[in-house]
């Protein structure tokens, strides 16, 4: 297993930029090819909720599953913090996301594994560049999701 991580400042509060970061219908228009929909009856995320990105060019694609494991927003005496396991058959791993007060906004820090379960023990070398490939991309998502 791999590991990135990205830190974004961003000049709104805690709490609208927990809202406008774990908002789903955000990351479908802001991520190429992917729609991400909670799992029903769930509409929006919470702990022990989960949720699929689906990613797509046609017919051919992967569902990314996730399960939010620990649930904790932003409030006046705390900074929040969210853990989602990725269980799919494609991408697993873990995200930690934490959303801190700073003086004239907020810092998300977005610390994330991966784990390709498919791949041969030989070949996990790849995880580790699959996820320095990834880091700019999230990065860059992230910044967007705050915009």
């Amino acid at each position: 297993m791999s590991e990135f991580c990205t830190r974004v400042e961003t000049e709104t509060s805690p709490e609208e930029t927990w809202r406008r970061l774990w908002d789903l219908d955000r990351h479908t228009a802001v991520i190429p090819l992917t729609t991400v929909t909670p799992h029903p009856p769930a509409t929006r995320l919470g702990a022990g909720v989960g949720f699929t990105g689906r990613t797509a060019l046609g017919s051919l694609g992967f569902d990314d599953v996730m399960r939010v494991v620990e649930w904790s927003p932003p409030s006046d005496a705390a900074s929040g913090r969210a853990v989602v396991d990725k269980v799919g058959r494609v991408v697993g791993g873990r995200i930690e996301v934490t959303v801190a007060s700073l003086r004239h906004g907020s810092r998300v820090t977005w610390r994330q594994t991966v784990r390709l379960p498919w791949l041969p023990r030989p070949l996990r070398w790849i995880e580790a560049l699959a996820a320095r490939v990834m880091a700019p991309g999230y990065r860059r998502a992230i910044r967007t999701l705050l915009a």
